[in-house]
């Protein structure tokens, strides 16, 4: 009876210890999007009649200081559908990877972010918002995200084929011991 007691107790303290997610980028990579995201800055904003008709979906990434509960950066994948004709935004930014604050990649967070938002004549004004999961000190820890963002079209190698813009606002979490942590970055990306 005591050994199983003993064994229980045992295993009950494993569980206990969680395990981050692998890093889903590399240093590399976090070095890459900063070049990509000044370059994309740079460039030159798109006239209202120049803008593409239809919808357009643009792919690149989310990049942003955070501080708080926890220090450092976070890196993820963007995609983001500007419906020009009728003036909506959507999408989501998914593999979010917390970066610490010497340049190194931490952990993949779970969840994503879903963006919903406006375009008009070339001005975006939406919303990333969602849960994200990582690890601190062996337990799980939680955060809502809400960010702001605000941004335009811009022309890369053709007419509107390029977004960048500020990505601002925090992540509350829901038990004392959940993060929460203060957000200020970027999105930026390129259509197909």
């Amino acid at each position: 009876m005591i050994r199983i007691t003993i064994s229980l107790a045992t295993l009950a303290l494993v569980a206990a210890c969680e395990t981050p997610n692998a890093p889903s980028v590399s240093a590399t990579d976090v070095g890459r999007a900063f070049v990509e995201a000044e370059a994309i800055s740079r460039l030159q904003f798109t006239d209202s009649i120049d803008l593409p008709t239809g919808a357009t979906t643009y792919n690149g990434q989310f990049g942003a200081n955070v501080r708080g509960d926890v220090d450092g950066s976070l890196l993820g994948d963007m995609r983001m559908e500007v419906a020009f004709a009728d003036d909506g935004m959507s999408g989501d930014i998914t593999n979010i990877n917390l970066i610490d604050p010497d340049g190194r990649p931490n952990q993949r967070l779970d969840g994503k972010l879903d963006i919903t938002g406006l375009q008009e004549a070339g001005r975006l004004d939406g919303f990333a918002s969602g849960d994200l999961r990582g690890v601190d000190q062996g337990s799980f820890v939680d955060t809502n995200v809400l960010l702001v963002l605000d941004g335009d079209v811009f022309n890369d190698r053709g007419l509107g084929d390029a977004v960048f813009g500020s990505a601002t606002g925090d992540g509350i979490g829901q038990d004392p011991d959940d993060w929460d942590i203060e957000i200020d970055g970027v999105f930026f990306g390129t259509a197909d």
